[in-house]
């Protein structure tokens, strides 16, 4: 019997069975890889923030076996370890700074540099070492820069297709589809992707939350006990926590699906699995915490009592502070705070996060009841766990984080939006006969401002101002010349200068005092100044020379040296080299080798 089909019986495949659906797929698949490659080659800037850049650094360690340690520097982590646990980077209670021991990471959240980790780790050996070790040429990017590229795409990928599976099971396969492309011609989603700061990972992680939660609502419906999607839920809770601490909060809403949708007994086992599954995946990481500084997340904690933009209250200036001392919590300033992150999250980013016009449809079908109970019910937890998360984010982040839950729930928007759409295209009788031209035309004016930044020509591949990984790159190579095995240097940039250097490199001090207390810890050997502070309107603060030393502090002496090369007495690295305009290495001139201490 002959089981090839006949050409006729292909035709038909093609135009009447399944054939046109698959032809379909494969061109959405393909159309989806060829903008992500174009995308990829003219948008992508490279890493663009120290936050970025220090978890890139933990995974880093974590691929060279030395655990959740980092290659920063920071002089509060140095006096914390010395002032709570007697030692600093594995030195003993009676010893100086260990060069040889990286200190453990106490800032950042785990989740994303093990992933970035996971990813380096698919490369040999020898590979891998060539992506860091490869200088590159502009406008190419740095070799690894482009491994968090494709990773946090892949993840775009994931997000699309869980979008997808969620619309269908909430209302058909249109709203799945419709809701699916809205999100991937979305330029705001498209930016934040190739920012490489990990937001495609708390999409894939809130979807994930939510396929959980209509499981559990489905079970809850049919008199079952949903043990499977129970536990899913309390472990996706858990793994937003090692993502964004303040996306932990997601638990809250959990446990209080899990209270809601069960009665009597049932209601009970039902928290008590999320709960215990929440802690099975979280708990070792905040035992860990709690051991090195006494709080589950470490000094991350301090977020809340700091504010990026705030001269009495700034992060990276508590950071690079030689003390141990915590910041204070200031209600009023704590207030203020989380008002201003509230209304820049609902007057802009929630209309400016990826969804537009998605958003829009969201926001105004608030007010309708969909036929079914089930898709209002998980509609308004939602919103409900929404509102929690910016709530969270609001009273924990100092306004350096970079993963906002309006923007990395705009898969759900896009969902409930095109939900809502498709019900006002189907009780129009002029268009409820062009349903799929009406999305057509839906998704063209979304994927307008797409279309723009795929038309501009290719950018550098990497984010100069500040970050030059050719300069950090010769700077290893110099500096272990200078400094020995274990060379000492500063940056104000210190997570760039270690992701791409492979060193440790510490973070400028606050203050000179600072500056020279570190430098009792172990001596440095260079001092490396980038446009994060010389392209700042600083030198109208040179002339002020009153006790403060003006806003730039004791520092304003040895950035007017750079112009008049008179540097202040006993400072060490008074050898400046101009790199490019605003861009300074200060060398100390005689440290010529060895351990890296002054002749």
């Amino acid at each position: 019997m002959n089981s090839r089909r006949s050409l006729q019986e292909w035709v038909h495949w093609l135009e009447v069975g399944a054939g046109g659906r698959w032809v379909a797929r494969v061109a959405v698949i393909l159309g989806v890889v060829l903008l992500s490659l174009r995308i990829g080659y003219v948008q992508f800037h490279g890493p663009l923030t120290e936050t970025t850049l220090a978890q890139a650094v933990v995974a880093r360690q974590l691929v060279k076996g030395e655990g959740f340690t980092t290659l920063v520097n920071y002089p509060q982590t140095v006096a914390w370890m010395k002032e709570h646990t007697g030692r600093a980077g594995g030195g003993t209670e009676a010893s100086q700074f260990d060069p040889a021991k990286a200190l453990p990471e106490l800032h950042q959240a785990p989740l994303y540099p093990v992933v970035i980790a996971g990813a380096l780790k698919v490369f040999p050996e020898g590979k891998r070492a060539a992506l860091f070790d490869t200088v590159p040429k502009p406008p190419d990017g740095f070799g690894a820069d482009y491994v968090l590229l494709v990773l946090n795409i892949v993840l775009l990928w994931v997000a699309a297709w869980q979008t997808y599976a969620l619309g269908r099971r909430l209302f058909d396969e249109q709203v799945g589809v419709v809701a699916m492309l809205g999100l991937l011609l979305s330029a705001s989603i498209w930016s934040t992707t190739v920012a490489v700061g990990g937001m495609p990972l708390l999409m894939v992680l809130m979807l994930a939350l939510f396929h959980a939660l209509v499981r559990i609502d489905q079970g809850a419906a049919a008199g079952k006990m949903p043990w499977l999607a129970l536990g899913a839920a309390g472990g996706v809770s858990g793994l937003m926590f090692l993502a964004d601490y303040a996306a932990g909060v997601a638990l809250v809403a959990a446990l209080g699906w899990a209270w809601l949708r069960f009665l009597g007994r049932a209601r009970v086992i039902a928290t008590v699995v999320v709960a215990g599954v929440f802690l099975i995946v979280a708990g070792p990481w905040m035992i860990r915490n709690v051991v090195l500084t006494g709080n589950p997340v470490a000094l991350a904690w301090q977020g809340i009592a700091l504010k990026a933009g705030d001269p009495t209250a700034e992060p990276e200036t508590v950071r690079a502070t030689l003390s141990a001392a915590a910041p204070v919590v200031d209600l009023d300033k704590l207030g203020n705070k989380m008002l201003t992150s509230l209304q820049k999250s609902f007057r802009e980013r929630l209309w400016a996060g990826g969804g537009i016009f998605f958003t829009a449809f969201f926001v105004t079908g608030l007010v309708y009841r969909f036929r079914e109970d089930r898709v209002n019910r998980v509609r308004w937890l939602f919103v409900a766990t929404l509102a929690l998360l910016v709530v969270a984010q609001a009273f924990f982040d100092s306004g350096e984080g970079e993963r906002f839950p309006v923007v990395y729930a705009t898969p759900l928007i896009a969902i409930f939006g095109a939900g809502f759409f498709v019900v006002l295209v189907a009780s129009s009788e002029a268009l409820r006969s062009h349903a799929r031209w009406a999305a057509a035309v839906l998704l063209a004016v979304q994927a307008l401002p797409l279309a723009h930044d795929v038309m501009e020509p290719q950018r550098l591949h990497f984010s100069y101002p500040p970050y030059y990984p050719g300069l950090f790159l010769g700077m290893r190579e110099e500096m272990t010349r200078r400094g020995g095995a274990h060379p000492a240097w500063l940056a104000d940039v210190p997570a760039g200068a270690a992701w791409y250097s492979g060193q440790r490199v510490w973070a400028r001090p606050a203050t000179l005092r600072d500056f020279y207390g570190v430098c009792q810890e172990q001596a440095q050997v260079a001092l490396v100044l980038t446009p994060h502070t010389l392209d700042r309107p600083f030198f109208s603060e040179l002339t002020k020379r009153n006790e403060a030393g003006g806003k730039l502090g004791d520092w304003s002496e040895v950035y007017g040296a750079l112009v008049t090369n008179r540097f202040p007495a006993g400072f060490p690295l008074s050898l400046p080299q101009k790199v490019a305009d605003n861009f300074y290495v200060l060398i100390d001139p005689l440290a010529m080798g060895g351990a890296g201490r002054r002749q």
